[in-house]
């Protein structure tokens, strides 16, 4: 399959135009060759991120197209290649003509039914929507409420996770909350939201002080939290493109909670 067909199918999907103005998504740009639209696509690699474990996947099976969550360069490019492995990797990856394409903020956004359905997975979800033009955080309203206790756990079921970290110890019940993917807790700052339950996979420090300062519960599952986009993508791809031989890694929890 030509490699237009593939990207035109994405970009139908997850149009570049709904990512945020930051983001870097679609095809990645760390060389000067021009973009053969032509060249024939075997082999499709499904990530999170280009990492170590990636690069033996790439080797190991001949992959010539990679999709990954989070985008290969997302900083200016000579910034980028001040970290020596993905200065050796973009030096790879142009000696063996392999194009790299980012779906992210764009996939948040096109794709949150994917998302929503892992949430109801353990949740009873009566309504899951975005609240805001935007569309920073899902609002979720679940059928009835559930206790602080059983939000933890669920969501620890859902996101294969061992720790949640959270800014309230005090027992409650809820019937609503908010989430969003990644790094996402400064929404809460920029979007002055107080006495809400916020779920999201990374905080700072000073998200967990405006948390506690505003009533909000604020609630962390780690950024591992976005790995369903694999098996999603994966699912989409088979149902459209038969021909195409699609490979998918993991690339696991980046530390140890000891």
């Amino acid at each position: 399959m030509k490699l237009t067909k593939l990207i035109k199918y994405l970009d139908k999907k997850f149009p570049s135009s709904k990512a945020y103005e930051w983001d870097n998504v679609g095809i990645q740009k760390f060389n000067r060759k021009v973009v053969d639209l032509d060249k024939e696509i075997l082999n499709v690699l499904i990530t999170m991120d280009l990492n170590k474990m990636s690069l033996d996947k790439i080797k190991n099976n001949k992959i010539d197209f990679i999709i990954t969550r989070h985008p290969f360069i997302f900083n200016d490019l000579n910034k980028e290649k001040e970290n020596p492995f993905k200065k050796e990797l973009i030096k790879f990856l142009t000696k063996q003509n392999i194009y790299v394409f980012s779906i992210h903020t764009n996939y948040d956004i096109c794709g949150y039914n994917a998302f929503v359905e892992e949430l109801s997975k353990q949740f009873s979800i009566k309504k899951a929507k975005f609240p805001l033009l935007h569309k920073e955080y899902l609002e979720v309203n679940l059928s009835k409420e559930i206790t602080n206790n059983e939000l933890i756990e669920s969501l620890k079921k859902i996101f294969n996770t061992k720790t949640i970290q959270i800014n309230n110890n005090d027992q409650f019940k809820t019937s609503k909350f908010f989430i969003n993917q990644g790094s996402g807790a400064s929404s809460i700052v920029s979007k002055q939201i107080k006495d809400s339950v916020f779920i999201t996979g990374e905080a700072k420090w000073s998200d967990w002080i405006y948390a506690n300062d505003n009533n909000v519960t604020l609630i962390v599952a780690g950024h591992y939290m976005e790995n369903y986009f694999i098996n999603d993508i994966e699912a989409r791809l088979s149902n459209n493109f038969k021909d195409l031989k699609i490979e998918k890694i993991d690339i696991k929890e980046q530390y140890y909670v000891k």
